[in-house]
């Protein structure tokens, strides 16, 4: 039998029902454009850090020390088990142009973590320098800048000749602390090593044969390089006793040299000068000697390169979201696909009456479906696989990318996730058209020829409130009935609804959560501008002009402290966690600095023993009230503490202890080693200009600014605000698709019954209410539905969308709920005047005619 009319009405069914099949099109591109974007988008972005990683064969660990890397040192790093290459450098910190820019100026290293060239050259000659890419807007190739503030550099003035990334250094805003500038390094240089006139190396670089085979950002490696670090860090400790006692030699040798001197300087006055010169000599090899105290060893892995572990978060947030967020949009999109397509069937019942009694199989008239389905699912999902495979991993990326030097995504190509989308794509079509085409087939030609008869009425559970009932007009009983009547019609758009506006609740909710962070942190909790950590030894010069500026107008008020940092691994990824301490030597107004809030609210005082933990590394550590945690300190050695408190804090990790309690901890008396301090004015301007000045003093090491902090939480922020504001387009174009689907199905079904009334002398506005009544009843209940399915889905990802270091703020507040009842309502009286002018135009006679 000839299949041409059959094939040709195959085709026309498209222009037929053109809007249904732009629906389903649009239903399966948004499903599988966020679903396989954001599959992607993660693995895309560790993919491309791998190979970046590989590309400058970066460091699994690095090695620094107080005093340096001596032989001993060395061949202790070169004899660890299983090491494959150990490469030994050098680096100085400098200010440039005795301006607040601060740099660390490395050696250049041809084989481990080897600098990428993004413009200009490389240095080949001692007075040639390349600045990151950070500060290539501040300087330009050929410029000749001085750097300030250095020791172990033979020159002070240098040639800017390049501009590379380094691959240790993945954040553009984060390149730790220094001892010079504004306490805060703005970037990092290279240059050759003859330009260093060092007698020992500061820095070690180590990589490790079994790393080549592992996947840097697997638990595997991760437990590999903490172990090798934990047996370096033991075996380079074994040598701090030997090298202090060989400096206090030294030491004592210059004590013997001095007296030596005075003797022989009382009978010749002439080796007076040479007497004061040994004696100014050694007054500052003991004073550097108690500045840089006990020696110890610094011992890192990746974890603790500047933006490695934030990148690895930033692409594991999107990880997160990507199982909640694409998975319920496309169950509803698929829902709802499943619907039209079962709708269009239903139409279709008399053509299929048609072609039956004329003789065709089942296989050939299932054909016009299967096409129909196909082709409307297919563009779907091709638009959306191009889509999401291209263009939304970009957008992520791109949002991260501000604040990361890693750059140029590699977009990668997924079959198992492609052929998810087909696979749903058809079973929420296809399959969903054989169905209800089984059923027809089970019915007679001369049945399907006729239009398939009414649902019976029947006593609605409302009717049976007699009283409440009776006061109902007619236009609403009629409603409610008809609500009851299609009562799979009502489920689904009440969860198409639902869906929806949970999926707005949850993604505006996420941005509120982000918002609140930064005013939460350093304005209710934290209440200090900078820390300033002091040296040793300061001379007395030294010690005065520190004192003068805490005291100076620029200062509000400062609080002196004890302040120690500790590590943990911990965490999903298992990465090094690093703990702050702060022991604070007055207890009294140590509230105007850090304000201690339990997670309740309740203000909290440090116990006489134990310490207050803050919340999220309590959460990793599992830890409660009366728990005891361990925690390392830089040199490896392991401290025991009893929780006595929990503290609310949204970014870093804290510990607090009274002073009483320190001591009984640790054994030793308190010694304060920093100040917090308030500033009286806290611009961004005047912060940095007062930390450059506490550095001048000459008494501080380092500073801490909150500034910085609150950047490092902007650009989490920024990153993931990119990533939402997507997800709130997707979910209100979805609100969009799934109400003109069901209420046009809602039409369609309907149509004798509008075109009845309208006989009857209904006026055009009356006869849309007559049916718009219901899809404003059913949007209503979706909403109010989509409170709690959105409420839900936000309190899912407030517990797992956080780095390991931070914390959300989980409220959900009243704005909120506004928006995301206020889209589905505009989107809903917009679609009124579609159906009002699709009513209006409906032909009377030729919808009420009938079936011959």
């Amino acid at each position: 039998m000839s299949k041409q009319i059959l094939w040709k009405d195959a085709w026309q069914a498209i222009p037929r029902s053109f809007g249904r099949f732009i629906a389903i099109s649009l239903l399966m591109l948004l499903g599988t454009f966020a679903f396989i974007g954001l599959k992607i988008t993660g693995p895309d972005m560790r993919q491309t850090a791998l190979d970046f990683f590989k590309q400058n064969n970066l460091a699994d660990v690095t090695v620094t020390s107080t005093y340096g890397l001596d032989q001993t040192d060395q061949q202790t790093i070169k004899g660890q088990a299983g090491v494959r290459q150990v490469t030994f450098g050098y680096y100085q910190d400098a200010a440039i142009n005795h301006s607040q820019t601060s740099i660390r100026v490395y050696s250049n290293t041809k084989q481990i973590s080897k600098y990428q060239l993004v413009s200009g050259k490389r240095p080949t000659k001692a007075n040639e320098i390349a600045l990151s890419t950070s500060l290539q807007g501040k300087y330009k190739l050929g410029q000749t800048i001085n750097l300030g503030h250095t020791t172990e550099l033979k020159n002070q003035k240098f040639k800017v000749v390049g501009f590379v990334k380094s691959s240790e250094y993945v954040s553009r805003t984060d390149y730790g602390q220094t001892n010079v500038g504004t306490g805060q390094l703005s970037g990092i240089a290279v240059t050759t090593k003859n330009a260093f006139n060092a007698t020992n190396y500061n820095i070690a670089r180590v990589t490790y044969r079994a790393t080549k085979r592992m996947n840097a950002y697997s638990d595997r490696y991760n437990e590999y390089t903490d172990d090798k670090k934990t047996q370096l860090q033991t075996a380079l400790n074994k040598l701090r006793a030997p090298k202090y006692q060989n400096y206090q030699s030294q030491i004592t040798t210059a004590q013997n040299q001095v007296t030596q001197l005075e003797q022989a300087a009382s009978a010749n006055p002439a080796l007076q000068t040479q007497l004061s010169q040994a004696q100014a000599q050694l007054t500052s090899t003991e004073n550097n000697l108690k500045n840089l105290g006990y020696p110890s060893y610094t011992v890192s892995t990746r974890s603790s390169f500047p933006g490695y572990s934030v990148y690895r978060s930033n692409s594991r947030r999107v990880d997160v979201l990507a199982n909640v967020f694409p998975v319920f949009l496309f169950i509803i999109a698929a829902l709802v696909s499943l619907t039209t397509m079962m709708r269009f069937v239903e139409e279709e019942r008399i053509t299929i009456g048609t072609f039956s009694a004329l003789g065709y199989s089942h296989r050939d008239i299932s054909l016009k479906f299967i096409l129909y389905s196909i082709m409307s699912s297919g563009i779907g999902v091709l638009l959306g696989a191009i889509g999401g495979f291209t263009i939304l991993p970009q957008i992520i990326f791109k949002a991260y990318a501000a604040s990361s030097t890693i750059s140029g995504l590699q977009l990668h190509f997924s079959w198992t996730y492609l052929l998810i989308v087909i696979a749903v794509a058809l079973c929420s079509t296809t399959l969903a058209a054989l169905y209800a085409l089984r059923k027809d087939y089970q019915e007679h030609p001369a049945s399907l020829l006729l239009p398939k008869p009414p649902k019976a009425g029947s006593k609605i559970l409302l009717e049976r409130f007699t009283p409440l009932w009776r006061h109902l007009s007619f236009n609403y009983k009629v409603t409610f009935r008809n609500l009851f009547r299609y009562k799979s019609r009502a489920l689904m758009t009440i969860f198409g609804v639902a869906g929806c506006v949970g999926l707005l609740v949850m993604g505006i909710g996420i941005r509120d959560s982000l918002s609140g962070i930064i005013s939460k942190q350093y304005e209710t909790i934290i209440k200090y501008d900078l820390i300033v950590a002091q040296k040793a030894a300061p001379t007395e010069t030294e010690s005065q002009s520190y004192q003068k500026l805490l005291n100076s107008d620029k200062v509000r008020r400062h609080q002196a402290i004890y302040t120690q940092q500790f590590n943990k691994i911990a965490g999903s990824d298992q990465s090094t966690q690093t703990i702050t301490m702060i022991v604070p030597a007055n207890q009294k107004h140590f509230n105007k600095f850090v304000n201690l809030l339990s997670p309740s609210g309740q203000e909290l005082s440090l116990p006489k023993n134990g310490v207050i933990l803050t919340q999220k590394m309590a959460d990793l550590l599992k830890a409660k009230k009366g728990s005891q945690v361990s925690l390392k300190d830089a040199n490896g050695q392991s401290h025991h503490f009893k929780v006595m408190g929990i503290a609310q804090m949204y970014m870093g990790h804290y510990l607090f202890m009274s002073r009483s309690a320190y001591e009984q901890s640790f054994k030793t008396n308190y010694q304060t080693n920093a100040q917090l301090v308030t500033l009286k004015h806290n611009s961004s301007k005047q912060v940095k200009k007062v930390a450059q000045s506490f550095i001048r003093t000459g008494a501080v090491t380092t500073t801490s600014l909150n500034l910085e902090n609150q950047q490092l939480i902007a650009n989490v922020i920024n990153g993931l605000n990119t990533v939402i504001v997507v997800l709130i387009a997707i979910a209100t174009i979805l609100a969009m698709v799934v109400l003109y689907n069901l209420t046009n199905i809602n039409v369609s079904e309907r149509i004798r019954g509008l075109s009845t009334i309208k006989v009857l002398g209904f006026f055009d506005r009356e006869v849309t209410m007559y049916i718009y009544r219901e899809t404003i009843i059913l949007t209503t209940l979706g909403i109010l539905f989509g409170y709690l399915f959105g409420y839900g889905l936000h309190a899912f990802i407030m517990i797992n969308l956080p780095p390991d270091n931070a914390m959300f703020d989980d409220s959900m507040y009243p704005l909120n709920f506004l928006i995301s009842t206020i889209i589905p309502c505009l989107i809903t009286l917009g679609l009124a005047f579609i159906m009002h002018r699709k009513i209006r135009d409906v032909d009377m006679l030729e919808a009420l005619k009938s079936v011959d």
